[in-house]
């Protein structure tokens, strides 16, 4: 009799040892948990591809359009993107909500994201079972998206993978400046935009995601560079020097400076109308929406010329120095060239 129950205690304990173990193993493995810890490390092992294969992270055009993004660019679900240092994954609660007819479980999952805590909330439903263990899906998406607008640029980069404005916008080649682009990024994750041109300039803007079909807004300004800036001073001071400087003209078509009124009305200009830059205008660049302008900016030229007195007749030599203020328009078109305005008036291109 005492072997028999010896016997069946080690049985019973055998028995509570496999239901244990089956509960830890669940726990670890096919729970709702686990299957949001699963998504996360995807995403932590850089495997965009392994993150987009479960189920429902994805989302449906439905989804999107839910948020007014129905056209977001998938361009930036890539492993090349997912750059961020994701550790310690650990989810810290469940919560069985309802949506009406199904069970919807609210996971939050707690981590580090580059070193600083965080944490995020999935909504994860059954979907049916694997044999002997449930499916499961993400109800929601996990994807957020970034609303990105680029001042003065169309190239920018992503975690240093570079786009071009028109790529991933649903205008394609028809599409605006100034228009954002919307892009669907993994959550949890950090993304650094940044613009790295011949032309133009931005430092990396750093942009953490961290909730499901969650849009983050983000506005990059960027700057000249010294070479644009060295382009359009070159070129404002040609243009001064070989179209207006050259016109033996009272008044230079297209250029920012003339005759003051009261040569006209001292006497008759003669043939030996001369104009010698003295100073010129030192150009500074500022933000015209998505391109640039030259701000209000002065120079000095020097006029020379015979004037007829219109009483006497006497010939006498004039030598006047000029200020004039300036502005400007720039366009940077996409293949680096540089076309500038001159005071509403003189057109040059660089």
């Amino acid at each position: 009799m005492r072997d028999l129950i010896i016997a069946i205690a080690l049985f019973a304990l055998l028995i509570l040892a496999l239901v244990a173990a089956f509960f830890a193993l669940y726990r670890e493995l096919w729970s709702a948990s686990a299957f949001a810890e699963r998504y996360v490390e995807e995403i932590a092992d850089a495997d965009a591809s392994g993150a987009l294969a479960m189920p429902g992270v994805a989302p449906e055009f439905t989804e999107l359009e839910e948020i007014d993004r129905g056209y977001a660019s998938e361009t930036l679900l890539r492993s090349a993107t997912l750059t961020s240092d994701i550790e310690d994954i650990h989810a810290t609660e469940e919560r069985v909500t309802s949506d009406g007819e199904d069970e919807i479980i609210e996971i939050t999952v707690g981590y580090t994201l580059d070193g600083k805590p965080d944490e995020m909330v999935f909504s994860v439903e059954r979907t049916g079972t694997a044999g002997l263990v449930p499916a499961w899906a993400f109800e929601r998406s996990p994807l957020s998206v970034i609303d990105l607008t680029v001042r003065g640029s169309w190239q920018f980069s992503v975690n240093e993978f570079e786009i071009d404005k028109r790529q991933v916008s649903p205008e394609g080649l028809e599409a605006k400046a100034l228009d954002p682009v919307s892009l669907l990024t993994f959550s949890p994750g950090t993304y650094d935009v940044a613009v790295d041109t011949a032309a133009t300039v931005a430092d990396p803007r750093s942009v953490r995601s961290a909730g499901s079909l969650e849009t983050v807004e983000v506005d990059i300004q960027t700057e000249p560079t010294p070479e644009l800036n060295e382009v359009v001073q070159d070129n404002i001071e040609k243009f001064l020097d070989e179209k207006c400087t050259t016109q033996a003209v009272l008044q230079p078509q297209g250029c920012p400076f003339g005759a003051p009124p009261d040569i006209s009305a001292s006497g008759i200009a003669q043939p030996d109308i001369a104009w010698e830059m003295v100073d010129y205008p030192t150009t500074a660049l500022v933000p015209d929406g998505d391109d640039w302008r030259v701000s209000p900016t002065s120079g000095m030229v020097r006029l020379s010329l015979t004037l007829q007195n219109y009483y006497t007749g006497v010939l006498e030599p004039v030598e006047r120095d000029v200020y004039f203020t300036m502005v400007a328009s720039v366009e940077v078109s996409d293949d680096g060239g540089v076309h500038i305005t001159i005071d509403q008036a003189g057109n040059l291109d660089g």
